[in-house]
Order: C-alpha cells, then structure tokens, then sequence
C-alpha cells in the first residue's frame, strides 16, 4: 500500500506501508521500496507505544472484592492503575452490570 503522504528524504518516491516487529508485537511502519529505509510517523509511534503499553496489562487478574464499611470494594495492580491513568482524582468509572451474564463491566469516563 502505497502511502501519499509521505516522500522517502533518500529517495523522493513515495513510502509504503509496512510491518516490522518490536518486542514480538508487529507494529506499523512506512518503508521506501528502492531503499527499504523504515519510518515511524508520529502518528505510527503513538499506536505502537499504546501497544506495548496494552500488552504489559492483557494479562487477567483474578482479585476478591473487599468489604468497607457497608460497600464494596476492588483494588487494581498498580500497572493497570497507571495504564489506565486511575490515580487522576478528575478519572471517573462507570460500572455496567450485566447479571445474565455474570459481569460487571468497568467504563473510564
């Protein structure tokens, strides 16, 4: 795929989107087809560093609920707290219960 926006500076022809592979995450890159020099856009860097940064918290967690006072609560590893930046007093949840299905879904706001 040919991308338009983007002249090789080696080159001057137009770059094409490529893959490489970082870390074993394939990550998206502009490459030249004459010289193959590759390319992140910053567009292309923020999607790969929101990858790797998803990845480090695709792992699932099995935790307990714990009781305060009269209600309940769950605590989060701290790599999710940060990833999902809960240490933020502005970040709000939004808690969906679907009791036929057995979950509750968890929504930043």
């Amino acid at each position: 795929m040919v991308n338009n926006k983007r002249l090789c500076v080696n080159c001057n022809i137009p770059m094409r989107t490529t893959m490489t592979s970082y870390k074993g995450i394939e990550l998206e890159a502009l490459q030249c087809p004459k010289c193959q020099e590759k390319i992140f856009t910053e567009d292309l860097a923020k999607k790969a560093i929101a990858k790797l940064e998803a990845r480090r918290v695709e792992t699932e967690y099995l935790k307990n609920p714990i009781k305060i006072g009269h209600s309940w609560g769950l605590t989060f590893p701290k790599e999710v707290a940060r990833f999902f930046q809960l240490e933020n007093p502005k970040t709000k949840l939004k808690l969906h219960p679907h009791p036929e299905q057995g979950k509750i879904e968890i929504l930043i706001a």
